[in-house]
């Protein structure tokens, strides 16, 4: 059937049809070349009536099984005014045995005279040599919108970078660059048109001649600012005398990427940096040389008007289709999003236009999945003080300067390879004969890590939170509740508070300064995860503490439980739990109590007198308990449970709080989601009062944690000095990681993205959070895959074993949240249980089959987030899931992710 935007006029159109359908041609149907007297069609032999039928459905309604004098095949009926006697096109079929070329890109628009059946792969141009410059070449849809604005503004910050560069203006029709510099150049000496004249009359297969005969000219006139500028005519009162055009170049050329090859060359000669070229606007032959070629570093510019974004759309579809970035070295593109108005209106606009462009790109950014709108889209704003620019280049630098444009566009010189880069080699080799044993070294140690409370480790990582918890507390009693989801680390930190045994002793280990109290830590409870190793070392401490105390024989872990599970099956409100928790905790320690069974006033009397004696004897005491999710299992359900819990998390502590002199202490180590289901009015108003001391990890402090990890197994040839890392921003930490997975995820070039940003994207879920055990689990999977690799040499973890690593990550992640929460258990399992095509982000409501109330417990946990009517998983669930991605869904869910962190 013939596409309904099509209208067949001439042979052009017929040859549309066929182009529409290139990648699905029928074997048969070899090739095709249409011109005014008919369309010719390469068949196999014996395929004819294959054909016609084909033919037939094609074209269907016009086509007519007529078989003129000595030709087989039909004709196709044109439009026409008398449909008596049509216009028709014949169609000759033509046996042949050709095998077809290799497919081979050509940057061009125009249509090839002979379109072939498509081959599986496409010959790509050869990867530009890293001692050549690399080119970015600025191009919009529409002008007017600031594409000259921004090649000038990047070309003065490559300057203010101490780059060199080379400028060129490419725009043959409207020339703006040679307009900006003509009171600078009044009689510039070469110029674009030259070289393309030049170029195309240069015998040898690069225009080697040409190259330094520019070259030689280009120097002799000299930079202007350590500008090179190469203007697109030597006189603009003649410009409309262009005989030699950039597509001329491609004519007869045996490189068809002749354009970019001459560019890069010419910037070597010169010395420059970067080559900057500033492209006619449209989608003409004009650009097509560079915007077609996947070397290039191409940046689209536009604004937020409604003909811009559809016209830009359009350009980056059909650049996707034509010359997508498949290799590794290719760069990957750029979008301005130009005079953008402030906030929050501009906020506003650019979210929507942004995943627009990122859905229209997506065939353009070829394998990189991971790419974000951050890593693909730069905003700049408003500045009615470039809506026109001034006649001369000084003036148009200071007006860039200020109005930002300079500066929003320094995000772009990062991506460009810089003087001393080896694509191949990205930083410091290391020595071969140790990188296998340090990539062995890391994956023991993470895989120890991975479960922290069951390593026996004595090494303490003093987090920012344990240094506030230490900081806030070195003069005055510990009372606090430390929150902390699953696999924040929260039974890891309670044993190191308890192996401690002293609270001096801690907050020094977590380098708190000038500590005056002194106050033995007591157990009361742990977790059943705990090794017996560990489970020993609670007991022992708390048996410790009993001794130095003078009270007697502490009760063990099994009794304490036994004893509150009875206490669970009475009728106690908050206030008769709280002082069944005081007796608790004085009886598990060893505090004389003579009867077990203990009675509403002997709970209430146990936890005074405790209280007096350790005032009489002016001694301090603090209570460790952790492992309440092994002990109240019911607890999102049970009201018996809630109020028990209620009790310890609230009552407890203001009771405590409350005590002249406050000689008792507690920490409380809990889960969050057992903090939302026992205090069901207040939670929010009472994490907030223990905010400080919530285990959260952000991007920095996780970083840290690698750092700190990584040491720990001697697993990067700089060691790094712990005692720094507390001082050391983001920046500093992703630079001293880049020995351990490179700075980017790949070879250092714009297409791979930063490998430190990668990992903290999709480990965090929609809450912003990073789980330390996710991290440190995807740290050993990694290095475990990592160490029989030879191609890596720079770096301890590759990248594919990092992204490889994730769907494992994913999928214990699910399995230990299963085995504690069973309402995200049986949500989870209703989604696993979707038929594949429903399984498919982003996702509405209806498509999954859940409740209001479950979707809210998705997005309260950060497994989803909610944008219109859609949601998204992140990638940390995401894989676990068995979720896949439309179109649009994989650069969402990593631009949301991203957001979520920045708002953390």
């Amino acid at each position: 059937m013939i596409p309904s935007d099509i209208r067949l006029y001439t042979w052009v159109d017929v040859e549309e049809v066929l182009l529409r359908l290139e990648e699905n041609w029928p074997e048969w149907l070899v090739w095709a070349s249409g011109y005014w007297d008919s369309l010719t069609l390469g068949i196999r032999a014996g395929t004819q009536e294959a054909a016609k039928n084909w033919l037939e459905d094609l074209y269907n309604p016009r086509w007519r099984n007529e078989s003129a004098e000595g030709m087989v095949g039909g004709v196709i009926i044109l439009e026409s005014i008398n449909l008596e006697n049509p216009r028709t096109l014949p169609v000759v079929l033509e046996e042949t045995e050709e095998e077809p070329p290799k497919a081979r890109l050509i940057p061009s628009l125009s249509r090839p005279s002979v379109l072939w059946q498509q081959t599986e792969n496409q010959e790509l141009p050869p990867i530009l040599p890293s001692n050549l410059p690399p080119i970015v070449a600025f191009h919009s849809f529409k002008g007017g919108v600031g594409r000259t604005t921004h090649a000038l503004a990047l070309a003065q910050a490559m300057i203010g970078e101490k780059q060199k560069v080379l400028l060129v203006d490419a725009d043959m029709e409207a020339p703006g660059i040679s307009w900006v510099f003509e009171r600078r150049l009044p009689s510039p000496l070469v110029c674009f048109a030259d070289l393309l004249a030049v170029a195309h009359g240069d015998g040898s297969p690069t225009a080697e001649n040409a190259v330094k005969l520019v070259a030689d000219r280009l120097k002799s006139q000299g930079p202007i600012d350590g500008i090179y500028v190469l203007p697109s005519f030597r006189s603009l009162e003649r410009f409309t005398n262009l005989e030699i055009k950039p597509e001329h170049l491609l004519q007869g050329a045996k490189d068809p990427f002749l354009l970019t090859q001459i560019l890069a060359n010419l910037g070597a000669e010169v010395g420059a940096d970067v080559v900057i070229v500033d492209l006619r606007s449209g989608m003409s032959e004009l650009a097509a040389g560079l915007i077609l070629d996947p070397r290039v570093h191409r940046i689209f510019v536009t604004t937020l008007s409604g003909q811009a974004i559809s016209g830009t759309e359009k350009t980056l579809q059909l650049v996707g289709n034509r010359a997508p970035s498949r290799k590794d070295e290719d760069p990957l593109p750029a979008l301005i999003i130009a005079q953008v108005p402030p906030e929050p209106l501009g906020s506003t606009l650019v979210k929507d236009v942004e995943i627009q462009l990122l859905e229209a790109a997506r065939l353009l950014l070829g394998e990189a999945e991971e790419v974000e709108s951050r890593q693909f889209v730069v905003t700049t704003p408003f500045a009615e003080s470039l809506l026109a620019l001034p006649s001369s280049w000084e003036e148009t630098v200071v007006r860039l300067q200020k109005a930002g444009i300079v500066e929003a566009v320094r995000s772009l010189v990062e991506r460009l390879p810089g003087k001393e880069e080896n694509p191949e080699i990205p930083g410091e080799a290391i020595q071969n004969s140790s990188l296998a044993a340090q990539r062995e070294k890391l994956r023991d140690l993470a895989k120890q890590m991975v479960y922290a409370e069951t390593t026996e480790t004595e090494d303490f990582f003093a987090t920012i939170i344990l240094k506030r918890l230490a900081a806030d507390f070195s003069r005055r009693m510990p009372i606090a509740v430390i929150v902390g989801a699953k696999g924040s680390g929260k039974t890891y930190t309670f044993r190191q508070i308890v192996r401690r045994e002293n609270w001096q002793v801690f907050a020094r280990d977590a380098q708190a300064k000038e500590v005056q109290l002194e106050a033995p830590i007591c157990p009361i409870l742990e977790s059943n995860n705990l090794s017996n190793a560990a489970k020993q070392k609670v007991q022992e401490v708390r048996r410790k503490t009993a001794a130095a105390l003078g009270f007697g024989q502490i009760q063990d872990s099994s009794n304490i439980r036994d004893y509150i599970r009875e206490s669970c099956r009475e009728n106690l409100h908050v206030g008769e739990w709280r002082d069944r928790w005081l007796y608790i905790m004085a009886w598990g320690a060893g505090f004389p109590v003579t009867e077990i069974s203990a009675t509403e006033n002997r709970d209430r009397h146990i936890g005074r007198a405790l209280i007096q004696h350790l005032l009489d004897q002016k001694k301090q005491l603090i209570f460790a308990i952790d492992g309440l999710e092994d002990l109240f299992q019911d607890f999102a359900t049970n009201e018996k449970e809630q109020i028990a819990l209620r009790a310890l998390l609230q009552e407890v502590p203001e009771w405590l709080g409350q005590q002249p002199g406050i000689p008792l202490g507690i920490l409380i180590f809990v889960r969050r989601d057992i903090v939302l289901a026992a205090v069901r009015q207040n939670a929010a108003q009472m994490m907030a009062l223990y905010d400080n001391y919530a285990l959260k990890w952000n991007r920095e402090e996780t970083l840290r944690l690698v750092a700190w990890i990584t040491n720990l197994a001697g697993a990067i040839p700089a060691k790094i000095q712990v005692e720094s890392l507390a001082g050391m921003g983001e920046t500093e930490l992703t630079e001293a990681l880049i020995p351990l997975w490179g700075k980017r995820l790949g070879s250092e070039h714009f297409k791979a993205v930063f490998s430190a940003r990668y990992v903290l994207t999709v480990l965090s879920d929609y809450k912003g959070q990073i789980q330390a055990r996710d991290l440190v689990r995807l740290l050993h999977i990694a290095a475990k895959n990592s160490v029989t690799d030879s191609r890596w040499h720079d770096r301890i973890l590759t990248p594919t074993a990092i992204k490889e690593s994730l769907k494992e990550c994913s999928q214990e992640k699910i399995q230990e949240i299963e085995q504690e929460n069973i309402s995200l258990k049986i949500i989870f399992t209703k989604l696993r249980s979707l038929p594949e095509e429903n399984r498919q982000i982003p996702f509405t409501q209806e498509t999954i089959n859940l409740s209001l109330e479950e979707i809210k417990t998705l997005e309260d946990n950060g497994v989803v987030i909610r944008e219109k009517d859609e949601y998204y998983i992140t990638e940390i669930f995401r894989l676990g899931l068995g979720f896949s991605f439309t179109n649009a869904g994989r650069l969402k869910v990593i631009t949301l992710a991203r957001r979520a962190g920045q708002k953390s």
